[in-house]
């Protein structure tokens, strides 16, 4: 594919990529376009608006992944074409998001401390600093944990051993602490799209109910989409990829394609359970010249 619209660096929660790392492999690449897609944060773009300036002919996009909430429960939305400076509303929506994360990781030290588990502000700080760099945590605090580390984290202490363990003690946490729901799509929306951003569904397949035109039309209608990841390298079916692509056309929306690569190790295939994630999804390359014109 000659673009990437669907990006996580280390400024994500959950991620470990060196943004450069993208940029690098898709001059290797030939792409044309890149889009960084952190959770929740923007907090990658001074460093990323430094690296895009060395890989001119590569066109950069600042956005985010925000998780919104919804008669459907949690849905995931890419936010393109987000400006250098958040207007007032753009900037409160994006700080209640490093309050969510904050609250989120606070609510799980107090959940485990009530349910008798030796886990501390203290131990969660450590977690994080494991495996996240030191000027996110600077700039985000003491966010939740990635669900992978945190079961690593788990197992070691000895607080569940197995898969089933942990299921088991992370639904009764959810029953010992509140745990924020993340903010309204009501609240989100209008705060992107006055702040000049573009709206596109996430990796849809869970949130459409497969191909289900009428949760489709209310997602439309409540995330005010602009577009849909038609193609994800992770959670699009390959036999949804034109559906998808049929109901854009009808809709005038645009569709997108991403890999929502996390881990350097993806770039070149290095996982052993699956092949490289940079760049390879169902998609189509002239779906960007689409997406490029709403852009401009």
């Amino acid at each position: 594919m000659i673009y990437d619209l669907h990006l996580h660096t280390w400024w994500s929660y959950d991620a470990t990529t060196d943004p450069e790392a993208y940029f690098r492999r898709g001059r290797e690449l030939g792409l044309r376009c890149l889009a960084i897609t952190d959770h929740h944060v923007t907090d990658s773009r001074d460093e990323v608006a430094a690296i895009a300036a060395r890989y001119p002919e590569i066109r950069w996009v600042p956005s985010a992944e925000l998780t919104v909430t919804c008669f459907r429960g949690a849905v995931d939305l890419l936010c393109y074409n987000l400006p250098a400076a958040a207007p007032p509303g753009l900037r409160q929506v994006l700080n209640a998001y490093h309050s969510w994360q904050q609250e989120t990781g606070a609510a799980m030290t107090q959940a485990l401390q009530t349910l008798g588990y030796d886990y501390t502000e203290t131990h969660r700080r450590e977690v994080l600093e494991s495996y996240r760099p030191a000027k996110a945590i600077a700039v985000q605090g003491l966010t939740h944990v990635k669900s992978a580390v945190l079961k690593d984290y788990f197992r070691q202490r000895g607080f569940a051993a197995t898969d089933e363990e942990h299921a088991d003690l992370l639904r009764r946490a959810r029953d010992a602490a509140h745990f924020p729901l993340y903010p309204a799509v009501d609240f989100v929306v209008p705060a992107v799209k006055e702040a000049g951003g573009l709206v596109a569904i996430a990796h849809p397949f869970k949130y459409f109910g497969g191909c289900d035109r009428d949760i489709m039309d209310r997602l439309c209608r409540d995330c005010q989409l602009d577009g849909i990841e038609c193609a994800n390298g992770k959670n699009v079916p390959a036999d949804h990829v034109h559906l998808y692509r049929q109901y854009c056309v009808e809709r005038g929306l645009f569709s997108t394609a991403g890999s929502d690569c996390h881990a350097p190790e993806a770039l070149d295939g290095q996982l052993a359970f699956r092949g490289p994630e940079f760049a390879p999804y169902r998609g189509q390359n002239d779906w960007l010249d689409e997406f490029m014109a709403r852009l401009d």
